[in-house]
C-alpha cells in the first residue's frame, strides 16, 4: 500500500511521521493518539492533518488517501461524521462559506478565543464508544493556542483519560500560550517555513497575476496567507493602508478593516471571497511597514519587505522620526493581546494612526 500527501509542500520530515502512524492506526496497534502540529502559520499545518484523517480512514487498498472512497471524500469536504473541528470565532454563516470554500483559514479569526463551552460540544460526541462509520475519529483544534484557559484546563481532562479510537491534533503556532501540562502529552510534530521552490511549485498551476517572489517575501514563504491575500485583494489594498496612514484617514482605515476591497475603485475590485482574518493581515501589513521605515532610515532600502511599495515608503520615512516609529512597532506587538482581550475592532485604526500624529505607545493603552 502506497501512502501519498498530496497536498502537503516541503514538509518532508513530517511525511514521514505521518506515513509511520498511518500504518499503525490503519492496523489498529495505537487505541489513542494526541499529536501537536508546531510552526507558522499557513504552512500546510491543517491540511496535514485533515489528510492523515483521511489516510487513515480511508478505504483504499493501492494509494491512500485514495480521495474518491467516501471517507476521503466526507474527509476533506469537512462534513465526515467522525471529524469534528474546531475553529475560533466561528458561527453558522462563517461555517457555510467554510463548506462552500473548503477554506477554513479564510473564514475563522486567528486571535478570537475557543472557549469551554466548545470543548464540552465535543466530550459529549466523544462519549460514545466507538466511531460512526471510520476506523478513528478524529478532533482537529485550529489555532489550539486560542483555548482559554478554562477550556484548555476541560481538555486536559479528556487527555488525562484518552477515548478509545480517538485522535486528537491541535494545530499551534505559538505553543508558549498552551498549558504545560497539555504541551507535555502531546508528540511534537514540527512544520518548516516553505521554501520558495515548493511555494513556486504549490503556485505554479494558478493564474494569479501576482509576482510570486513578491507574494513569498510579504508572506515569509506561508501558503495559506499568500492564498487568503489573493482572495481577499489585500495586495493591492496595502497600497491604499499605506496612503491612510500617512494622512492620518480614519475614514478609509474604517473602510479596509471593513474588507480589503473597499479602498479599491469598483474598476479595481475583483469578485474575491471574504477573509475573516484581514484586521490581522493589516496589523501585520502595519509591522513590517515599521520594519521598513528603520530599514530606510538606515539606507538599507535592500532589505525591506514591501519592495513593491518601496517608492512610498521613502516618502514616509521623511516625514516621520525614529522615535515615532519605534512606537509604531511596540503598538504593532501589543495589538494581538488587545484583540484576544475582545476590544471593538473599530477603535484599531485609532491606535495605528497615533504614532504619527505623535502619541507614544502609553498614550493610547491608558485610554483604551
Amino acid at each position: 500500500m502506497k501512502i501519498e500527501f498530496k497536498g502537503i509542500y516541503g514538509q518532508q520530515g513530517v511525511i514521514e511521521f505521518l506515513t509511520t502512524y498511518v500504518h499503525l492506526l490503519r492496523e489498529e496497534k495505537v487505541d489513542s493518539l494526541f499529536l501537536e502540529f508546531v510552526g507558522p502559520e499557513g504552512v500546510g499545518k491543517l491540511t496535514s492533518a485533515l489528510e492523515f484523517a483521511a489516510a487513515v480512514n480511508c478505504e483504499g487498498e493501492e494509494t491512500v488517501p485514495c480521495e474518491v472512497c467516501p471517507h476521503c471524500v466526507q474527509m476533506l469536504h469537512l462534513q465526515h461524521p467522525d471529524l469534528m473541528l474546531l475553529l475560533p470565532d466561528m458561527d453558522a454563516d462563517k461555517w457555510d462559506g467554510v463548506l462552500k470554500r473548503l477554506e477554513p483559514r479564510l473564514f475563522y479569526s486567528p486571535i478570537k478565543q475557543i472557549k469551554i463551552d466548545e470543548i464540552r460540544s465535543v466530550e459529549k460526541e466523544l462519549w460514545r464508544e466507538r466511531p460512526y462509520s471510520g476506523r478513528y475519529r478524529f478532533v482537529i483544534v485550529a489555532n489550539g493556542e486560542n483555548l482559554n484557559q478554562y477550556a484548555q484546563n476541560a481538555f486536559l481532562k479528556t487527555l488525562e483519560e484518552p477515548y478509545p479510537r480517538t485522535v486528537v491534533i491541535f494545530i499551534v503556532s505559538k505553543p508558549e500560550r498552551i498549558l504545560p501540562t497539555i504541551h507535555s502529552r502531546a508528540r511534537k510534530v514540527r512544520f518548516n517555513a516553505v521554501s520558495f521552490k515548493d511555494f513556486q511549485q504549490y503556485f505554479e498551476t494558478l493564474d494569479l497575476r501576482v509576482s510570486l517572489p513578491l507574494l513569498y517575501r510579504i508572506t515569509f514563504g506561508s501558503i495559506g496567507k499568500a492564498k487568503r491575500y489573493v482572495y481577499s485583494d489585500f495586495i493591492r489594498a496595502r497600497s491604499i493602508f499605506l496612503k491612510a496612514l500617512r494622512e492620518v484617514d480614519i475614514q478609509k482605515l474604517l473602510e479596509l478593516f471593513k474588507s480589503p476591497s473597499g479602498g479599491l475603485s469598483e474598476g479595481q475590485k475583483k469578485p474575491r471571497v471574504k477573509s475573516e482574518k484581514y484586521i490581522e493581515d493589516f496589523i501585520d501589513f502595519y509591522g513590517t511597514i515599521g520594519r521598513d521605515l528603520l530599514y530606510t532610515k538606515s539606507y538599507l532600502q535592500e532589505f525591506i519587505i514591501n519592495s513593491d511599495l518601496k517608492d512610498e515608503i521613502g516618502e514616509f520615512a521623511k516625514s516621520i522620526s525614529e522615535d515615532r516609529i519605534i512606537e509604531m512597532l511596540k503598538i504593532y506587538r501589543e495589538l494581538p493581546f488587545w484583540l484576544r482581550a475582545n476590544v471593538d475592532d473599530s477603535v484599531i485604526p485609532y491606535a495605528l494612526i497615533a504614532p504619527i500624529v505623535g502619541r507614544t505607545y502609553q498614550d493610547v493603552f491608558r485610554n483604551y
